[in-house]
């Protein structure tokens, strides 16, 4: 029992379980965004639909942990990772992130036959952003494309096709996650300009990314706004992205003033906040 539990733990720090309510609701209100135009959801589309982004998540954080290994083991902050410890070996890693991508695969099949087609660029995404550090400051971007790829994945699952009409929520999701990461890459800016690694942080200095960050967030807030626009949401929508701009704004003050000592609150309290007001502001649309 001791064993399983610590595997338990180990697993879950290897695929980071609490980020995950950065981008699931974002995903379910794309649910109940495409529910409330089509009526195409039933019990056994949102089986798979949390399958399918259970799976992407974790082959994603499972191949950044192999691809990063002996980046993350030099670095101070990251070198307690269980797969720079040992306590994860890099073949088990391999193993699970492996079977994570047929889950992916399988689990968009079994939805419909766009899912699955699409799930292989989303692996190719997802997969790619774990090099873009070595080549480009716009990594953050990247990272915010491939989690952008869940509120269009869900919609598709939903309405069994594609429409732009969901592609505000998407790049809102895009400029939310890229925004925070240029806020937590401030962590490793030195570490990174040693290492010859790229980030706005190492490339601009913390007035670049105050001024990255608050561009991304404006970006963001004007989204989200577009897609309350879009589908027609009522006054509690409307709150809601208007809560996430005083979010945006006390994030940036919080960073203004406190820098990297508060990086816990800004990057992950709010950015869960954010997250959870996009979900009641789809699940609005069903009232």
């Amino acid at each position: 029992m001791v064993k399983f539990l610590s595997d338990v733990r180990a697993y879950s720090e290897l695929v980071k379980l609490p980020h995950t309510l950065f981008a699931l609701p974002f995903a379910l209100s794309a649910v109940c965004i495409a529910q409330s135009e089509t009526c195409g959801l039933t019990a056994y589309k949102l089986i798979f639909i949390a399958l399918a982004f259970a799976s992407a998540r974790s082959f994603a954080m499972g191949f950044n942990r192999i691809a990063d290994v002996k980046i993350d083991s030099a670095n101070p902050r990251t070198s307690s990772r269980p797969t720079c410890t040992g306590e994860i070996s890099l073949k088990a890693a391999s193993l699970f992130t492996a079977l994570s991508a047929l889950v992916l695969v399988a689990s968009a099949a079994a939805i419909n036959f766009l899912c699955f087609i699409l799930s292989f660029p989303a692996l190719a995404l997802l997969a790619g952003y774990s090099y873009g550090k070595r080549f480009t400051v716009f990594v953050h971007f990247i990272l915010g494309a491939s989690l952008a790829c869940a509120p269009i994945g869900a919609w598709i699952a939903v309405a069994d096709s594609f429409s732009p009409k969901i592609l505000p929520l998407s790049l809102g999701l895009l400029f939310n996650i890229a925004s925070f990461d240029i806020f937590y890459a401030v962590q490793d800016m030195d570490f990174d300009r040693k290492t010859g690694l790229f980030s706005i942080p190492a490339k601009f200095g913390l007035k670049g990314t105050f001024a990255a960050s608050s561009l991304s967030m404006a970006a963001a807030f004007l989204c989200f706004a577009a897609t309350a626009k879009i589908f027609g949401g009522g006054p509690a929508f409307f709150a809601c992205v208007a809560a996430i701009g005083a979010i945006y704004i006390a994030a940036q003050i919080v960073f203004f003033i406190s820098g990297i000592k508060k990086i816990d609150l800004v990057f992950l309290y709010m950015n869960i906040s954010i997250s959870l007001l996009i979900l009641l502001g789809g699940a609005s649309l069903l009232l």
